[in-house]
């Protein structure tokens, strides 16, 4: 074992970078060697290291919809909402004006 009593501070953070180094390799080696065990594991059970741990293809995502307008605008057709989310502006205005929501209603 070192005595680090004796070393003076830069002594101290050199040795302190040696270490940071040897751990970050030491621990590579460890995955590499538990790696290459596994791999010997599962050739030994028939199987391929990628079916025992499952592949690492990318997952797909879920396509949502937008959702079904339930409501529009009466002055521009084109305008429609969901009825989730925020309210758009032209509801804003129609609710106003004094009207019904379900008025919109598609």
């Amino acid at each position: 074992m070192v005595d680090i009593s004796s070393l003076n501070l830069s002594q101290l953070a050199d040795l302190k970078k040696q270490i940071d180094i040897e751990i970050v390799h030491r621990k590579e080696s460890e995955k590499q060697n538990l790696r290459a065990e596994m791999q010997r594991m599962a050739a030994a059970a028939g199987l391929s290291l990628a079916e025992v741990l499952g592949s690492a293809e990318k997952k797909t995502r879920k396509v949502t919809s937008t959702g079904i307008a339930q409501f529009a605008n009466p002055a521009d057709a084109t305008q429609t909402w969901t009825g989730r989310g925020r309210k758009p502006q032209w509801v804003l205005d129609w609710l106003a004006t004094g009207n019904s929501l379900d008025a919109l209603r598609v």
